[in-house]
């Protein structure tokens, strides 16, 4: 089953994930964060620039817990 976690970013962070050169996104650890990440277990990440409709979509290939952030290790892109 395909659980997609959605998030927002700020134009230059959703360039430079497109651009290959970020392969990682980072979140609080946070009860919030640990709910929406840990606990539904996503496989696939959209990531929306701003609130506009510009998409795009990776799996996720790990999730790394540490003790101040998580951390999302992206794997291939889905919808190039």
């Amino acid at each position: 089953m395909i659980e997609v976690l959605h998030l927002v970013l700020k134009g230059k962070y959703y360039d430079a994930i497109e651009r290959g050169e970020k392969r990682c996104e980072y979140r609080d650890n946070t009860p919030y964060w640990r709910k929406r990440i840990l606990e539904k277990d996503p496989n696939v990440v959209v990531f929306h620039t701003g609130y506009t409709n510009q998409t795009m979509a990776f799996r996720i290939a790990c999730k790394v817990v540490l003790p101040d952030r998580i951390v999302i290790v992206l794997g291939d892109r889905i919808d190039k």
